[in-house]
């Protein structure tokens, strides 16, 4: 019985100090770890940005091909994201790549125990690569007279 008592304070010891210490989603909040919780923020992030992202509103100037959007940003004691920082080809594909992430609903904090107090002020610094690719169509006119004007 003893035994019993020493081991199961063990694991309950264990278990609180290496629980949940961040924020989460709805759909990210049974993630097993920090990790893994992580990624799954960032995966939740990634789907909520190539949705809400207005590629047809910067059209105009996006370069043809593949363009290229690297976001890094916090998120903060409420769960929302702050700090944006963002570097593009363009400032309105920065100003749209803010807006698309100042849009991300609030995540949900796990609440902290006293002594789980991050000490790591890098914990809920995340960066998103956000590409999507460009195409445009040109249209070769001939010298050809569309109407029979010639007569």
């Amino acid at each position: 019985m003893r035994h019993f008592v020493i081991l199961s304070f063990g694991l309950m010891f264990f278990s609180i100090s290496f629980s949940q210490t961040s924020f989460t989603t709805p759909n990210c909040k049974d993630a097993t770890n920090d990790r893994s919780r992580k990624s799954c923020i960032i995966n939740e992030i990634k789907k909520f940005v190539n949705t809400n992202y207005n590629t047809i509103g910067v059209k105009s100037f996006a370069k043809s091909g593949t363009n290229r959007i690297y976001a890094r940003f916090k998120i903060n004691q409420i769960g929302q994201i702050v700090d944006i920082q963002v570097k593009a080809s363009a400032l309105e594909l920065e100003k749209e790549a803010v807006r698309t992430l100042r849009s991300f609903p609030k995540l949900i904090p796990i609440k902290r125990k006293k002594d789980q107090e991050s000490t790591n002020p890098n914990e809920n610094i995340y960066t998103l690569p956000i590409t999507f690719e460009m195409k445009t169509t040109e249209i070769e006119l001939s010298q050809k007279r569309i109407t029979d004007n010639n007569r």
